[in-house]
C-alpha cells in the first residue's frame, strides 16, 4: 500500500530535519565557507541529490539551519494591549529566550558576516529583516496610529536594535543583564515613544516601501 500523504510528508519533513542537523555539525567545524554539500550529505547519510529534493541548494539549506537556531519571539504586536504593557510583553518573553540567544548567539553572528560577504546571501537576509520591519512597523501603526512621538517604523527600529543590543550584552555578561533592567528599559522606550500630552505634536508618516 503506499504511504499516505501525511507519511510522505512526515519522511520529508524528517529528511529536511536530518540535513539541517547535518549542515549545523559541518558548520561548527569547518565554519560557513568549508561547509560544503558535499560534507553535508555525507554526514547526513544521504545523497547530495537528496539535498536539492529539499532544499534549492546550498544558500537555501544555510539559511534553513541558521533559521534553526538562536531564539523565537513574537514582534507582532497585536495583542491590543497599551504600547507599554505591550514592550513589557516582549520584554518578559525576550528573558525567556536569552538563554538560545547566547548558545547559538556565535553561530547567527558568523552566518550573518558570511552572507555580509555573498550578494545573494546578503539579499536575502536583507529581504528577511525587511519583511520583519515592515511586519512590525504594520502592526504598530494599527494598534498606536496617532498615539506616538516617533513614526511607527523608527519605533520597530528602536525595539530591535534594543532587542540586539541585550542579547549581545547578555552573551558577554549576562549576569549584568538583570530582569528588572531589561524590563525597565523597554518600559522606558514605550514611555518616551508615547504621546501623554495631548497637545504635543504627533509625528505620523505612511508606511512607505522600507530601504
Amino acid at each position: 500500500m503506499p504511504d499516505s500523504p501525511r507519511r510522505r510528508g512526515d519522511k520529508r519533513e524528517r529528511t529536511r530535519q536530518t540535513l539541517i542537523d547535518a549542515a549545523i555539525q559541518v558548520i561548527s567545524e569547518t565554519g560557513f565557507t568549508g561547509a560544503s554539500l558535499d560534507a553535508i550529505a555525507r554526514r547526513a547519510g544521504v545523497t547530495r541529490g537528496s539535498i536539492y529534493s529539499n532544499f534549492a541548494g546550498r544558500d537555501d539549506l544555510l539559511m534553513a539551519a541558521v533559521a534553526s537556531q538562536g531564539m523565537r519571539l513574537d514582534r507582532g504586536f497585536d495583542e491590543g494591549l497599551p504600547l507599554k504593557a505591550q514592550l513589557r510583553r516582549f520584554a518578559e518573553a525576550l528573558l525567556d529566550q536569552f538563554p538560545a540567544g547566547a548558545r547559538d548567539g556565535g553561530l547567527i553572528i558568523e552566518y550573518q558576516l558570511y552572507a555580509m560577504s555573498q550578494p545573494k546571501l546578503r539579499a536575502q537576509l536583507t529581504a528577511a529583516y525587511q519583511a520583519m520591519f515592515f511586519q512590525m512597523t504594520t502592526a504598530l501603526s494599527a494598534q498606536y496610529e496617532g498615539r506616538l512621538r516617533v513614526a511607527p517604523r523608527a519605533l520597530a527600529l528602536a525595539v530591535q536594535a534594543l532587542t540586539m543590543g541585550l542579547v549581545w550584552q547578555y552573551m558577554l555578561t549576562p549576569d549584568e543583564v538583570g530582569r528588572d533592567d531589561v524590563i525597565a528599559a523597554f518600559e522606558a522606550l514605550a514611555d518616551g515613544s508615547s504621546v501623554t500630552n495631548p497637545h504635543a505634536p504627533l509625528l505620523t508618516r505612511p508606511l512607505g516601501p522600507l530601504p
